[in-house]
């Protein structure tokens, strides 16, 4: 695994970040590292999004699945 520093963190980007790992119960590392996962999943799945076709004659546009989804996600 590589090793990541990160500088220029404003204050309350780096306090806020710090406390959801504490209500998370997890180190300040595993927290960031568990953002930074989700952050790199959202980046494939809008790139997929970009270039998918969208099924023809159904009514379902991309923008629909998406909302599905997430709406879906936030009850999880």
């Amino acid at each position: 695994m590589k090793r990541m520093a990160l500088r220029d963190v404003p204050d309350d980007v780096c306090a806020t970040l710090v406390a959801a790992a504490e209500e998370s119960r997890q180190s300040l590392s595993a927290f960031v590292v568990a953002r930074l996962s989700e952050v790199t999943q959202a980046v494939r799945v809008a790139d997929y999004e970009a270039t998918y076709p969208a099924p023809r004659g159904t009514g379902v546009t991309v923008e629909d699945v998406v909302a599905a989804v997430r709406e879906v996600r936030e009850a999880s």
